[in-house]
């Protein structure tokens, strides 16, 4: 780790983090615009503060897509990243990342059901991606709760691992079902096909995770 953390000079890693992170914040921003250049249906008859409710809940919900993406990237273990951030930093990364996205989950919610005044769902088909997304977060709290208690529920380290990726990859799963569905932003367009090239990249990362994992 360390042979690889100094094949660039301290200049060289500063230049290139700075880099991956303003990468990472202009995929950020372009995420934020959406609910404000492709309005949904549902905020167009939303009102005062309602309509800021959804649609700060909804900047919230691409938000976490976002780093969701990000956090796949940082258990990826790519080379070139260890060599400008060392594998130490990436770990605490994931670690960080992984609080937010947690904190970020239960906002979301919290914020589109704010909008609706808190009406509670019906049960029929239609609610299904928001029933999905109820399960999402559900599958989100698992994760970090057997990440911070692992020793609580005496979990070995092996077996954590391996629920942690199982858990992670069926949350990746259900992803697009929530996302593509939930809201007609994504049902076409420039949206949609952000989301869809993102989903892809999420399930090339995930099985290049796996077969390391197969294949070591």
């Amino acid at each position: 780790m360390m042979s690889q953390s100094k094949s660039f000079s301290q200049g060289q890693r500063l230049l290139l983090g700075a880099l991956v992170f303003l990468v990472a914040l202009l995929l950020l921003t372009g995420g934020w615009s959406i609910p404000f250049h492709f309005e949904s249906f549902s905020i167009l008859y939303k009102f005062g503060k309602l309509k800021i409710y959804l649609r700060y809940g909804k900047v919230i919900g691409i938000t976490i897509v976002l780093l969701v993406f990000y956090q796949i990237v940082l258990a990826s273990h790519f080379k070139i990243l260890g060599k400008i951030f060392s594998f130490k930093s990436l770990f605490m990364m994931h670690r960080m990342n992984g609080m937010i996205i947690v904190c970020l989950g239960i906002a979301h919610p919290l914020l589109i059901k704010a909008s609706e005044n808190f009406t509670p769902y019906t049960f029929g088909k239609k609610y299904y991606p928001e029933f999905l997304g109820i399960s999402l977060l559900f599958a989100l709290l698992s994760l970090s709760a057997t990440a911070i208690f692992r020793n609580f529920f005496r979990m070995p380290h092996k077996r954590w691992i391996l629920f942690h990726r199982l858990v992670a990859t069926l949350l990746l799963v259900m992803l697009p079902g929530h996302i593509l569905f939930v809201s007609d932003t994504f049902k076409s367009g420039l949206p949609r096909g952000a989301a869809m090239t993102l989903f892809i990249l999420n399930y090339l990362l995930v099985l290049r995770i796996w077969l390391r994992k197969l294949l070591a």
